[in-house]
């Protein structure tokens, strides 16, 4: 389902595809670490932070639980948002509270994306969305509610591996905010299409196409990027791309942006 108008991209090669996506290195680490909080944006209710480490015995491993409550707020930082990741969550849970929604509880997923050769960060997010699946299963078994996920940039990869490494649950409410991919993935036959159809309750991409920085990195051929465009594609019935291009001047405008948190909370109170 889509509430925008698509049109692709094009490039002279699609092999120049790693190429780009290294090059976002000379964009600069600051403009994608994300600011330490957003102006006019209403002071959100305490984040905990949880760190994911990679596990001495391969893959990676929390360093804590979910807090077991009935409404659940997470957000997972992009590339470089380590250090500001507890600001960021308060920036975008501010942004709902302000619509009108307000959890029991938000924690903030804190991973290793500090890292200068951008590929190895952006493969990490699979993992990372593995041991975030793993944390909501166990959030669930434990009785848990609702679960309210959201991601910046590489954090919008790591929400959609989520919904495609989830066994047994559904994640009710999945939000990607500049998602650093390219557009095909979540079309059929993508690799989080059939995650997003089957674990995912309401999925909304957040797009811009005053995002260049990841506009710069993916799409191509035949393709988009995911954060600037949305999807070339329909995607599954449950998947929104949502164009707030009128309201989010670049890649970290997302944060605390007042569009994407109306929509949100608009999402979650009437789903």
């Amino acid at each position: 389902m889509s509430e925008n108008t698509i049109t692709g991209r094009t490039e002279s090669s699609e092999t120049t595809t790693l190429g780009r996506r290294a090059m976002l290195k000379g964009l600069g680490t600051a403009a994608l670490a994300g600011p330490v909080a957003a102006a006019g944006v209403a002071d959100a209710q305490s984040v905990e932070v949880i760190e994911i480490e990679e596990s001495l015995f391969g893959g990676f491993e929390a360093d804590g639980s979910l807090p077991v409550v009935n409404e659940l707020f997470v957000f997972v930082h992009g590339w470089f948002g380590d250090s500001t990741v507890r600001s960021q969550a308060s920036d975008v849970l501010g942004s709902i509270e302000a619509a009108g929604y307000s959890p029991d509880a938000a924690v903030a997923i804190e991973w290793p994306a500090t890292n200068f050769w951008y590929p190895d960060a952006e493969s990490d997010t699979e993992g990372v969305g593995a041991e975030v699946a793993t944390l909501i299963e166990a959030f669930k078994d434990s009785g848990g509610g609702n679960v309210r996920l959201t991601g910046h940039s590489l954090g919008g990869r790591v929400v959609y591996w989520t919904a495609t490494k989830i066994a047994g649950y559904e994640i009710d409410t999945i939000g990607g905010m500049g998602a650093a991919a390219d557009g095909s993935t979540v079309c059929s036959g993508g690799q989080w299409h059939d995650g997003i159809a089957t674990n995912g309750g309401a999925v909304r991409n957040y797009h811009s196409q005053n995002d260049s920085t990841v506009g710069s990195a993916y799409g191509g051929i035949g393709d988009t990027a995911l954060g600037t465009e949305g999807a070339p594609c329909d995607g599954a019935a449950n998947y929104t791309d949502v164009d707030v291009t009128s309201s989010v001047g670049g890649h970290l405008a997302y944060l605390g942006d007042s569009q994407v948190g109306s929509d949100l909370a608009s999402v979650i109170r009437n789903g």
